[in-house]
């Protein structure tokens, strides 16, 4: 059976971290692609603000363009409201039901996934490949796979934000093209 990998977050902005960790994921998983998944807002960060769901998109699509394995879904920001992570499991099954999911976050995410809304759906419906950053504690139970190859990358998009904010060059920390895109268009500076 082949497998499909859901990579979900808010990408403000989507950096070298994201890219590197999927591509080792593709490989050590075997996966068929992964579906990179903006949110609209995180039902965890209600009140925090985002940079337009339109400029994350557009990164997104810059930094993926040229890898087949790579896919955008806009699922989540088409309804333009925070999506559970549950409700997006669900629509993903109903899409391929003869592919295993492989729901892709960090070690601090696994940690509180208990507390995720309907968390049973969401472990009954996907494996979970837990990214190696301080996962050194974790032990990997039945559908959840701590990954030995992806390559603990000390780098945030708040961190890139903050570079930007006080004209810091954020060169090779995100794509080029996103980079090109984010002078453009002002994003991330002070006012």
């Amino acid at each position: 059976m082949s497998s499909i990998g859901l990579f979900g977050g808010s990408f403000d902005p989507v950096h070298i971290g994201h890219l590197i960790t999927a591509s080792a994921v593709i490989c050590e998983f075997s996966l068929e692609k992964i579906l990179f998944i903006p949110n609209y807002a995180s039902p965890f960060k209600v009140d925090s603000t985002l940079t337009p769901v339109v400029d994350r998109i557009k990164m997104l699509e810059l930094s993926i363009e040229n890898n087949s394995f790579f896919e955008l879904s806009l699922f989540e920001t088409e309804k333009k409201r925070p999506v559970y992570t549950y409700e997006t499991i669900e629509h993903y099954k109903a899409i391929y039901p003869d592919k295993d999911l492989f729901l892709i976050m960090g070690r601090d995410s696994y940690s509180s996934i208990g507390r995720w809304k309907n968390s049973d759906i969401i472990k009954g419906n996907a494996n979970i490949i837990v990214l190696k950053r301080g996962s050194e504690d974790l032990h990997p139970g039945e559908n959840v796979f701590l990954s030995k190859n992806s390559p603990v990358i000390e780098l945030s998009s708040t961190m890139i934000r903050e570079m930007v904010s006080i004209n810091l060059d954020i060169k090779y920390l995100v794509n080029d093209a996103v980079r090109c895109y984010i002078n453009d268009k002002g994003l991330y500076r002070q006012n």
